[in-house]
């Protein structure tokens, strides 16, 4: 079994940048990674999970995942299209329109093609650990267990705890409550999961990062403010809440200006 966490050493040549949910937009994250001059010689980028469902461009997106410069957590929509394939339920367009309709682009691919992005999906760990001179960084898709601090979280991943699993991949209890305690032991960590409106929304030392890009994609008249954020991990805080504008409406970024402030 593949490891649940990952810990990536200190970049010490380029930046390091976070994107959340993709879910198919393969083509927004492209010019997000424009817009900052993104150098994959040098820079890395970690995803929070769900690249796939919803958005036209899914079986696109899976190609990031083959990139040196790409890494990416496990979101709960990795999660079911593993537990789908692994019970033979992606074979049958009935059952998938009972799961979701989301998955429909699975049915377009070889039962071959549908195992190996099983494979890779079982592959990719519940939390990432990038460490940066301030102190780790922390990546997870949903939530983190309230008062569990960041050491003790990695550990209950490893050692395949149910219940952090579950919080980890599908939990939405910090956000929805706005628990602003934060997580000991990390300087900083970035979800994904629940989609926010007009931009990133802070907890104490956590950044909820997933805005609704694909929502706005497949449905223009929709009213919230979403867009695909790109972020540098060490950018300032307060930064992190209001991304900048870019040529692409749907994309706004955040670059570091000056050390982070948690």
């Amino acid at each position: 079994m593949a490891s649940r966490t990952l810990t990536l050493p200190q970049n010490t040549q380029g930046r390091d940048f976070v994107v959340g949910d993709i879910h198919g937009c393969f083509d927004l994250l492209d010019k997000a990674l424009l817009a900052v001059s993104f150098d994959p010689a040098k820079d890395r980028l970690i995803c929070v999970g769900d690249l796939i469902n919803r958005g036209a461009r899914s079986p696109d997106c899976l190609h990031y995942l083959a990139q040196p410069w790409f890494y990416s957590v496990r979101g709960n929509h990795e999660e079911i299209f593993i537990r789908a394939h692994r019970t033979g339920k992606l074979n049958d367009p009935k059952v998938i329109a009972k799961i979701s309709p989301d998955f429909a682009w699975a049915l377009k691919e070889t039962e071959a093609a549908r195992e190996i992005i099983c494979r890779v999906f079982e592959k990719l760990p519940v939390a990432i650990e990038v460490e940066t001179a301030e102190g780790p960084v922390g990546f997870v898709h949903a939530n983190i267990p309230d008062g569990m601090d960041w050491k003790t979280f990695l550990k209950k991943l490893d050692a395949g705890d149910a219940d952090t699993l579950q919080t980890a991949l599908w939990n939405r209890e910090r956000i929805e409550t706005g628990n602003n305690s934060g997580i000991d032991g990390v300087l900083r960590v970035f979800f994904g999961h629940t989609s926010v409106d007009g931009g990133p929304k802070s907890l104490g030392n956590c950044f909820f990062i997933d805005t609704g890009a694909v929502f706005k994609q497949l449905n223009k008249k929709n009213t919230h403010d979403f867009y695909l954020t790109l972020i540098d991990i060490k950018a300032n805080a307060a930064d992190i809440c209001t991304p900048v504008p870019t040529r692409e409406k749907l994309v706004r970024t955040v670059t570091a200006k000056k050390p982070p402030q948690p």
